[in-house]
């Protein structure tokens, strides 16, 4: 009697077997046989494909999570650097509680880029240590700020503001304005 779970394998030039479909599905999907490998057995007429019979599972790339990730972490590095800055000086701007010169500075910055500049221009603030700040009592300070203005125009010009500035401390919020161009 013919048995249908017996089969035999040509590898290398040789036949071997008798193997069961499990252990050929084992072999093939495991990397011990390649897919060109052929089979058969008792009433066959000629070798068949091992693909034939069994199928061919994909092995997923061991390389491709860790490339993805690097990928991802590629482009937030890129775009870090590319948008780091502005958003940590727009957070510095926005974000001040603290009774401080350097609080003063950024929230002044904020007046002058929201208030004091024309519709279509771009500053460049000067360097913290190039502003001054004279804090006034126990809720106010006087910012003066520098920097670079570009215009809608393409013209680029060195421009000072001074910003009256005043300290909520129940609100711990920095409120100024108005904004007044100075002399660099």
């Amino acid at each position: 009697m013919i048995s249908p779970e017996v089969f035999y394998v040509h590898v290398q030039g040789e036949q071997r077997g008798p193997y069961t479909i499990p252990q050929i599905d084992h072999m093939l999907n495991s990397g011990l046989i390649e897919r060109e490998t052929l089979y058969w057995r008792e009433g066959m007429e000629q070798w068949q494909p091992v693909t034939e019979l069994v199928i061919v599972r994909v092995v997923p790339n061991p390389w491709i999570k860790p490339a993805m990730a690097a990928a991802v972490l590629l482009m937030l590095a890129i775009l870090g650097r590319m948008f780091g800055p502005i958003t940590l000086e727009g957070w510095r701007e926005t974000n001040q509680h603290a009774y401080t010169a350097p609080a003063a500075y950024w929230r002044a910055r904020d007046v002058v880029r929201n208030t004091a500049l024309p519709k279509g221009s771009l500053v460049v603030f000067g360097e913290i240590e190039r502003a001054q700040v004279a804090l006034q009592a126990a809720d106010g300070a006087v910012v003066t700020v520098r920097g670079e203005v570009t215009g809608a125009n393409g013209k680029t010009a060195e421009r000072g503001w001074r910003v009256p500035m005043k300290f909520n401390t129940k609100t711990r919020e920095w409120t100024g304005g108005p904004a007044v161009e100075v002399v660099p």
